[in-house]
């Protein structure tokens, strides 16, 4: 047991046997100040670099990398470090006050562990953590890699367009998220070099599941959370922590270092889990400039010039300049006399992210379902699916976000010319879903099932896991387990293999390694080597039949700038597949289909050979500052094997940027039941980021097996379901 001295004196903590802290507070607000200390002695680094990079410096602190310039070039197209004074200045009374506690104790943590030389060779000063800090903390998590998803579909299409791709290709790739006479009249774009995206799109993916009371055998409500997000990396992406607070009440879960607030948690009342919701928050639109002026659809405005001076670590430093205008910003030449049409981003919600704030207080103060699902509609800047429950038993969903108006029937992916200012939608077409009939909510970063899903979720991630978990979640007849809830995130079947497959197999070339391909997609559950190996197989499979299909209709130029460049099939992959199951006929038919597989079927077997995309993947974790170079002296891992693939419930991806490679899994998993205390914690790694921290790389073997670890004074056997081998 030790203490922390805070404002209204001390306060006892311990840590578990990964270092995550268990607190005693006194009030909400000394609990932030608490959160903010220990994020502080454990995090720094984290969080210090991690606002580096919010504020436009990754070019300076990595040098010239693809991802580190794509970065720099969207945190200053958004403006991320604009505005943050007037932000704060909108915050609640309540929610100020917390904010500021915790910049304190983050203050006071500091003091306890000192400036780390680490952050003085990157040229990073000593400077207090403020306000300001944690809104554009907020921004950049908000960005990198969830709203990231929604931004560059759009970016994609709008660039294959400028560059040629006809609508009957576009239209391969959006589906229903758009019309053909939308795509038949969509302005081309003269595109600017410097939008062009240099890297792929960081793909994450998320789990989330609520069992109502009536459905649950303890007869409380069920929660569990699965984050997919970068893994591979030590410290953990997430921070665990429970306070105890006044009132027999408490706060527990996985929060991001930085913010004030947990991400994935729990009160006695209430408790959340999110997955990416995929809204299109972000607009493209072509516009019309000239003469340092775009159209919106009505009349001419003037554009205001911000010119971006942008180090780069041992080059010289470089200029970049945007144009800003109610209606978003351009990039490009838009001073010329003749009108030239131009790229323009709008992220709906990103001046509000005080709301966010604001109701991420909200929904630690709720104290049931409707209160809770209430705050959560008015969370603006982010779109997340929110999975919810509450201790009265009750469980729903709301889908976050802050939607712009757009032409009936219209998807908001493929440009369109300016229409006037931007509005926002009907606020009455919000997916929101309160105390389903099945009495169980699974979220996997799909498209949600109310009326008006389509039109805010135009490009969900592909179906397979949300089919998966659907299956999992309708058979059983007894009632559900935390045990149950483990082992359903923890799965590594893929519902596509056996949706395609079943599809293919008349048409799939005679050789025995797709008759063995046809029979284990059609027997999953299977795991072990075997399992893997025909996993590995169709997703090699899988990705040399998209290249086909999408050879034949944008050519090999597009098609390798599409799925190698970019690494973005999983971004299209919802609407392709239905193509690939025969399901759009203007697009591919059977003949056709067999064609693509005579072809694919000896590349993927040449590519499912080769060690470097074998299943399961077996990652070394590695240091999120030295990234392997001092593995040596024990700041790497060993090999940990992640059994899951690209679309399966355990979801496991990587990305390559130039030379860097991310890869992307179950970061973190948080399970509670409602009607008992605390909850169960799995995570990719210990507390601290420092070498001899307490925690410093623990429990990735048993995070790899799935194993829980109680927080909050959870009692009984854990809810482990160990994945199968």
């Amino acid at each position: 047991m030790g203490t922390l001295v805070g404002p209204l004196g001390t306060i006892p903590f311990e840590r578990d046997a990964l270092g995550y802290p268990t607190i005693q507070a006194r009030s909400l607000e000394e609990s932030a100040w608490a959160r903010g200390w220990f994020h502080a002695y454990d995090r720094l680094v984290q969080i210090e670099l991690a606002l580096a990079i919010a504020r436009g410096n990754a070019l300076a602190l990595m040098g010239e990398a693809p991802l580190a310039r794509h970065i720099d070039r969207m945190t200053r197209l958004h403006r991320f470090t604009d505005d943050l004074d007037e932000q704060v200045a909108m915050l609640s009374r309540e929610v100020a006050t917390a904010v500021d506690a915790y910049c304190q104790g983050f203050a006071a943590g500091v003091r306890a562990r000192g400036w780390p030389l680490l952050l003085r060779a990157a040229g990073i000063k000593p400077a207090r953590y403020r306000p300001q800090d944690m809104i554009l903390m907020y921004r950049l998590i908000s960005w990198f890699g969830l709203t990231q998803l929604a931004e560059t579909p759009p970016l994609i299409l709008a660039e294959l367009a400028a560059k040629g791709a006809s609508p009957a290709a576009l239209a391969l790739l959006v589906g229903d998220a758009a019309t053909a006479a939308e795509l038949a009249s969509a302005p081309v774009a003269s595109w600017p070099a410097e939008l062009d995206l240099v890297a792929g799109s960081a793909h994450g993916g998320s789990n989330a599941i609520a069992v109502a009371a009536a459905r649950s055998r303890s007869g409380g409500a069920l929660l569990a959370a699965d984050p997919h997000m970068e893994i591979a990396r030590i410290p953990p992406v997430l921070y665990a922590m429970h306070v105890e607070l006044p009132d027999d009440d408490y706060l527990t879960g996985l929060g991001i270092p930085g913010l004030w607030w947990p991400s994935f948690a729990r009160t006695k009342h209430i408790g959340y889990a999110y997955t990416y919701g995929h809204a299109a928050v972000v607009d493209v639109r072509v516009a019309r400039c000239r003469n340092a002026e775009v159209h919106d659809g009505a009349a001419w405005l003037p554009l205001t010039q911000r010119t971006c001076t942008v180090k780069v670590k041992k080059r010289p430093a470089e200029t970049w300049t945007f144009w800003d205008s109610e209606i978003g910003t351009i990039v490009g030449d838009v001073e010329a006399t003749t009108e030239v049409a131009l790229p323009c981003v709008a992220w709906s919600g990103l001046r509000e992210t005080y709301r966010d704030f604001d109701a991420g207080y909200a929904l630690l103060r709720s104290r049931d379902l409707d209160a809770v699902a209430t705050a959560h509609r008015n969370l603006t800047t982010l779109s997340l699916d929110a999975v919810l429950v509450d201790s009265g038993g009750r469980i729903g969903h709301v889908l976050t976000g802050g939607l712009d108006r757009r032409p009936e029937g219209s998807g908001g992916v493929v440009a369109r010319s300016p229409d006037g200012p931007l509005a926002r939608a009907d606020e009455r077409t919000r997916p929101v879903t309160l105390d389903p009939p099945s009495g169980w909510i699974v979220s996997a970063n799909a498209r949600p099932i109310e009326p008006a899903g389509a039109t805010w979720v135009p490009m969900p991630e592909p179906s397979p896991r949300i089919d998966r978990l659907r299956s999992l979640m309708s058979s059983p007849t007894q009632p559900f387990e935390l045990a149950d809830l483990a082992r359903i995130v923890l799965d590594a079947c893929d519902e596509g293999a056996k949706r395609l497959l079943a599809i293919w197999a008349p048409h799939l070339p005679e050789h025995p390694r797709a008759r063995t391909l046809v029979a284990w997609a059609a027997a999953q559950p299977g795991h072990g080597d075997d399992h893997f190996a025909e996993l590995t197989l169709w997703v090699a499979l899988h990705h040399e039949v998209s290249r086909g299909l999408l050879n034949r209709v944008l050519g090999t130029t597009h098609t390798t700038r599409l799925l190698d460049e970019l690494a973005s099939l999983m971004l299209f992959q919802y609407h392709l597949d239905d193509a690939l199951a025969l399901q759009r006929p203007d697009h591919l038919d059977a003949v056709a289909l067999r064609a693509l597989l005579a072809a694919a079927f000896p590349i993927a077997l040449e590519r499912a050979a080769d060690p470097r995309n074998a299943l399961p993947r077996r990652d070394r974790f590695k240091n999120i500052v030295f990234a392997g170079k001092l593995g040596w002296l024990g700041f790497d891992s060993k090999p940990v094997t992640n059994h899951g693939g690209p679309t399966t419930p355990n979801q496991v991806t990587a990305v390559t940027f130039g030379a860097q490679q991310l890869v992307f899994g179950a970061a973190g998993r948080f399970l509670c039941d409602m009607s008992e205390r605390g909850g169960w914690y799995c995570l990719s790694g210990g507390a601290s980021e420092r070498r001899f921290g307490p925690g410093y790389a623990g429990g990735l073997e048993g995070w790899a097996r799935g194993e829980f670890l109680p927080i909050g004074g959870a009692r009984g056997a854990p809810p482990n379901a160990p994945v199968p081998r």
